[in-house]
């Protein structure tokens, strides 16, 4: 069973940075925090740059502060995405289609936390091409969220996981460590802040420069 996992920011959509203001926002009104300067997004669990942003700001990241947090973040997304210039990435749509007529389960494995990545894909009108998934909410670790993803979709499409054939398909160096490290194959797609050479020599096991080539996408995700 071919199982695909969809990475959302940089791969399925480019937002404007509608997700990384938003949390911004959060610890300069909660927490006093200037920005998110010196703290990585690209790649990152959302659980793990709220860790990561609340250490900063001297705050012990106890479950009921990422909890505070998350809340803070997904009552800010949804003015945020609406006040931004994004757009579903080029080739995206047509991809999804054709996908559709094949036996493939098609999935996510987003470090979003979940209704994070609903209120995003559900913006672009998308969110319901994709049947289960792995979130942020799961782990600050990206390698866990993808097993978790691989795990879900192989229970929604009723098989044994030892059977599953997993891709994941993303655009950072982070997507093609934790896709590796949970089994899967990647295919890096050069549509966020990485080029195709440092996709390959990440260890992609196929790049594209987008996901505008229907049949190159197809022949390696079915093939």
């Amino acid at each position: 069973m071919r199982i695909l996992l969809f990475d959302i920011d940089g791969t399925l959509i480019a937002s404007g940075g509608a997700g990384r203001d938003a949390i911004a926002d959060v610890f300069t009104d909660e927490f006093g925090l200037s920005g998110l300067d010196g703290i990585a997004i690209d790649g990152r669990t959302d659980t793990g740059i709220f860790e990561e942003a609340l250490a900063l700001a001297g705050v012990d990241p106890t479950a009921d502060v990422v909890e505070r947090v998350m809340s803070a973040y997904l009552s800010r997304l949804p003015e945020a995405l609406s006040s931004h210039d994004g757009h579903v990435l080029e080739g995206v749509v047509e991809l999804l289609d054709a996908l559709e007529n094949t036996e493939a389960i098609v999935g996510l494995a987003t470090g979003n936390i979940v209704r994070g990545a609903e209120l995003k894909l559900r913006y672009y009108g998308i969110w319901e091409r994709f049947v289960a998934g792995g979130f942020g909410d799961v782990s600050a670790d990206r390698t866990e969220v993808v097993v978790a993803g691989i795990e879900e979709l192989a229970r929604v499409g009723g098989s044994e996981l030892a059977a599953a054939d997993p891709i994941v398909i993303g655009d950072t160096p982070r997507d093609v460590t934790a896709g590796h490290a949970a089994g899967a194959r990647v295919l890096g797609v050069a549509t966020g802040n990485y080029d195709e050479n440092i996709l390959r020599e990440s260890g992609a096991d196929y790049v594209l420069p987008d996901l505008r080539n229907t049949e190159a996408a197809l022949g390696f995700l079915l093939g």
